[in-house]
């Protein structure tokens, strides 16, 4: 008996705004560290919005693969 439900509800959109969040923050993160690194004199906070930055991109793409993996699950 078919009752037109999917049988895969869809995910929410949690995914794609924290997404949208992550980028927002990468993209502030990589000005400010331009801004530090035109500075002649060492920055002390340059080398943590450097880790901060790196740990938003390793976030990043654990959430983004985590997303195509469910997406393509939702396609097969």
């Amino acid at each position: 008996m078919i009752t037109g439900r999917a049988l895969n509800p869809p995910e929410p959109k949690s995914g794609r705004l924290e997404l949208a969040r992550l980028v927002r923050r990468i993209q502030a993160l990589t000005f400010e560290l331009r801004e530090l690194r035109r500075d002649a004199e060492p920055q002390p906070e340059l080398h943590p919005k450097e880790r901060e930055l790196e740990q938003l991109r390793w976030r990043f793409a654990a959430i983004a693969r985590r997303a195509a993996t469910h997406d393509l699950g939702n396609a097969a």
